[in-house]
């Protein structure tokens, strides 16, 4: 199975380096993110929204990848991820792209 084999773990080291240094960088972006596409009228209950989606994104993306993990080793868990992220975007394919076609 990937990653099963002795001396392979470094590629998960340095995948959670690369994830987290990503993330380090793009979080500020999120709540200007948020705030922009709120707009001035409902932009709290949308920061609001997206800080209560984010703890819970965070919970059940642990308790899943553990129990992925559990059951499948670190290829279950990375499959699951992967299937967690297609799902996610193809969710913001649906988001509409400006105010004008909210209507």
């Amino acid at each position: 199975a990937f990653l099963e084999a002795p001396g392979l773990e470094w590629i998960v080291v340095v995948g959670l380096a690369l994830f987290g240094v990503a993330f380090a960088v793009n979080s500020s972006l999120h709540s200007y993110l948020v705030l922009a596409y709120a707009g001035s009228e409902k932009a709290a209950e949308d920061v609001g929204f997206y800080y209560a989606a984010n703890a819970a994104g965070r919970f059940v993306g642990t308790l899943l990848s553990g129990l992925l993990y559990q059951w499948g080793g670190i290829s279950a868990a990375l499959l699951g991820s992967a299937v967690m992220l297609s799902f996610c975007w193809l969710i913001t394919l649906k988001l509409p792209l400006s105010k004008s076609r909210v209507a």
